[in-house]
């Protein structure tokens, strides 16, 4: 990791095979017990493919099922079931010549140059189907085979030994529609925990709160109490009852503190991608009266948030339309949308300190928004830290190496965890 002595750290810059090692995107528990860089590479790889080719390119139906056939046996499922290279070339093979360019990719270049056997800069079908060949037949350090993406995902979203989950709790309710959250909390801690709730992402239309981040889980094995939430899905165009969702669930999870168990009185949010954007409006819209909404009630409880991590979340819609024509192809031309929209409308004096992270190959959310994000921050004398990961795309495993997990932790208990302590 290197800084650039303006505050702005990038990650993953010229460290060669070390930074790659160090890239692990699963918990301390499934690394070699001598942390060999070899293994930590090749799991990588292995995590890599399996995100990639699930979340990326989506998992097709397999013949046999589309055929109305009953499905074979988990045991005797393919092992690379999910990686469909012709689905990828309909996808992104601009020219339509059968093989796919780096230019044309639009995954991590690290996977690109691992499947890229020949590294001529192009991924012919036999390379695809080599590379799902070697990653299928790869094993984790505990010997059981990385072999479906979502046996990957179950691992990395995993509850920690002795914490409670609540599930589905309901913080509001419209008619016969339920907004509902999970909560996560230590038991048996000798002091309350504090605090963390995060937001998914998913354009705001798709994702749920089953999507919390794994490093935010994995804080409840150390000590913090976490929330997953869900809100209303209609898009960015439904401005501002996603704000209003949130700060309800916020107000609710301070109101029921004392009955299950956690500490409220100072919260720290996170959230990924319309996660991220919706995260930072908690934190810098904390005495906005059209934004606050009577979600849920509990309207005597504060919605203000004391810490907020931002991975790729869009900060100013202005600019963003007019750096990103997917943007303006996807969601409505209106710029008081826009501006209403935007978290950076509303920074005052008292706004939250935000850590931010944000991939340098991020085609969905361009880098410019976290780089703003950061600089405005900078001018208003409020602390923010931009951590540029190198390689990384719109999300992905490098967003959940040991690195990122060991700032996120520092940040949270400067902000979240050590007042708390202090008080006593």
């Amino acid at each position: 990791m290197t800084n650039d002595k303006s505050g702005v750290w990038e990650i993953g810059k010229n460290s060669g095979a070390n930074a790659m090692a160090d890239e692990n995107p699963v918990n301390d528990e499934n690394k070699s017990p001598h942390g060999e860089p070899q293994m930590r590479t090749w799991q990588l790889a292995v995590i890599v493919f399996c995100t990639i080719t699930t979340l990326a390119f989506g998992q097709e139906r397999t013949e046999q099922n589309s055929q109305g056939q009953p499905s074979q046996s988990r045991a005797s499922r393919s092992p690379n079931r999910g990686f469909n290279f012709a689905t990828i070339l309909k996808r992104q093979d601009a020219d339509k010549d059968g093989k796919l360019t780096r230019d044309e990719f639009r995954g991590p270049k690290q996977f690109f140059d691992r499947v890229d056997a020949d590294k001529n800069g192009i991924v012919t079908a036999d390379e695809a189907r080599q590379f799902a060949k070697r990653a299928g037949r790869r094993g984790t350090p505990n010997g059981r085979a990385v072999r479906d993406p979502r046996q990957a995902n179950r691992q990395r979203h995993r509850v920690p030994e002795n914490v409670k989950a609540y599930k589905n709790l309901e913080y509001a309710k419209a008619g016969d529609k339920t907004r509902s959250l999970d909560l996560y909390v230590p038991e048996h801690s000798k002091t309350t925990p504090p605090l963390l709730v995060w937001i998914h992402g998913g354009g705001w239309r798709n994702g749920s709160k089953e999507r919390i981040n794994p490093m935010f889980l994995r804080l409840t094995g150390d000590g913090y109490a976490a929330a997953s939430l869900n809100y209303r899905l209609n898009g960015l165009e439904a401005h501002p009852e996603h704000t209003h969702d949130c700060k309800g669930a916020i107000r609710w999870l301070r109101a029921h503190a004392e009955q299950y168990g956690y500490d409220a009185s100072r919260i720290g949010v996170g959230g990924g991608s319309a996660g991220g954007h919706l995260v930072l409006m908690l934190g810098m819209t904390a005495d906005v009266k059209e934004l606050e909404g009577n979600v849920g009630g509990n309207l005597n409880q504060s919605s203000r948030v004391q810490a907020v991590v931002d991975l790729y979340g869009p900060s100013e819609f202005p600019l963003f339309a007019k750096t990103s024509e997917r943007f303006r192809t996807k969601h409505p031309q209106s710029k008081e949308l826009w501006k209403s929209a935007s978290p950076l409308s509303y920074l005052s004096k008292d706004d939250a300190p935000v850590l931010i992270f944000q991939g340098d190959q991020d085609h969905t959310v361009p880098m410019s928004q976290s780089e703003l994000l950061y600089e405005r921050y900078q001018k208003a004398g409020l602390e923010s830290s931009l951590h540029i990961i190198r390689g990384a795309g719109h999300g992905g495993p490098l967003f959940n190496s040991q690195q990122q997990f060991d700032l996120v932790k520092a940040f949270l208990d400067k902000h979240i965890r050590q007042i708390k302590e202090l008080r006593k």
